[in-house]
């Protein structure tokens, strides 16, 4: 027993003082070194591997020109909204029937065409709302860190810094875009979103109005309830999420005028 704790601490030594790269034979130890690389992440490595795989993803969609009319109405709603707790926003469109939006700890927000094509202004802003809150609450740099610990990208020591190659970035791609938000993370962020819709004003039922279509759209048995399912991938349960909203604005819009 002392050994086993004896080489453990030799392990965090190593790899919290001296952050070398060492190779272990026995597959129990080296998931011992997998999750202390990942524990000893800080918040700044985890934001510039943010910043690289967004790079990474931007080259692996169909991101869409900033004179496009989709990025234009994108970039009409949201350019006065640069930063969220510190972090600055950058909003960008990817050509896609598929109903979806998500962020990353660096702050981007990627929003579907086919999500543009669903919603009205006020309820792609309460999408964008939630995304935001997503970032602010730190959600994404959770999300990226835990994609890191479960992807091949693991197993790259120096490869937050430096360069990850292109099966590493693809692993921690699907990590990360099969990763769900716990529904108190969700409810989080839909508050937020919901603050951000008043603050700005915005439909305060913008948000509710947005879940329901999605949820009316993933009941139809056609090409468009197919491209829902991406966005349930990430954002669960949207039927009582959309509720609870509506209970929200009904409360807000029953108090009286200040």
């Amino acid at each position: 027993m002392l050994l086993k704790v004896a080489i453990i601490v030799l392990i965090i030594y190593i790899i919290v003082v001296t952050r070398s790269r060492i190779r272990l034979p026995n597959p129990a130890l080296r998931a011992t070194v997998d999750v202390l690389q990942a524990a000893t992440l800080k918040d700044e490595h985890v934001m510039q591997m943010a910043r690289k795989y967004i790079d990474y993803a931007d080259a692996q969609n169909a991101l869409l020109p900033l004179d496009d009319p989709y990025a234009e109405r994108l970039d009409r709603l949201t350019s006065r909204y640069v930063a969220v707790n510190g972090v600055p926003l950058n909003f960008r469109v990817y050509k896609t029937a598929q109903i979806n939006a998500f962020a990353t700890a660096d702050g981007s927000i990627r929003i579907f065409s086919g999500l543009m094509d669903l919603m009205n202004d006020d309820e792609l802003m309460a999408i964008v709302g939630h995304e935001m809150g997503h970032i602010r609450n730190s959600d994404t740099l959770s999300a990226m860190r835990k994609a890191y610990l479960t992807s091949a990208a693991r197993n790259a020591l120096g490869g937050v810094i430096g360069s990850l190659s292109g099966s590493q970035w693809g692993s921690l791609a699907e990590k990360l875009a099969g990763s769900q938000f716990s529904q108190g993370q969700e409810y989080a962020a839909d508050d937020f979103s919901f603050g951000f819709l008043q603050r700005n004003g915005y439909d305060p039922y913008a948000m509710a109005s947005a879940l329901e279509k999605i949820h009316r759209t993933s009941q139809r048995k056609d090409g468009q309830a197919d491209a829902i399912l991406q966005l349930f991938s990430t954002h669960p349960d949207s039927f009582s999420r959309a509720a609870r909203m509506r209970a929200k604005a009904d409360a807000a819009k029953a108090l009286p005028a200040a």
